[in-house]
């Protein structure tokens, strides 16, 4: 059974960069297809705080999630390891 896979990210006129992690490894066929919605880009003037200019940048992005998620992986692998010897 074959099944697709859809991953986001930026094409920035020369090379694709994904926005999530790629849970796939090895060589594989890919379909790319373009968006018609354009990339909105953001400038920052010089001075500007970082911290408050990218503040709710990642709001819909369930960062908090994702972070929790991977720190279970790291303690299950982590006690996996403790186990075996």
């Amino acid at each position: 059974m074959r099944r697709m896979l859809t991953i986001r990210g930026i094409y920035d006129g020369r090379k694709i960069e994904p926005s999530e992690e790629i849970p796939i490894k090895g060589k594989r066929n890919v379909i790319i297809t373009f968006l018609e919605e354009p990339v909105e880009e953001t400038r920052v003037e010089a001075g500007t705080d970082l911290i408050k200019a990218l503040k709710g940048c990642a709001r819909e992005s369930n960062l908090t999630e994702k972070l929790l998620e991977s720190r279970k992986k790291d303690l299950e692998l982590e006690e996996a390891k403790w186990r075996r010897r």
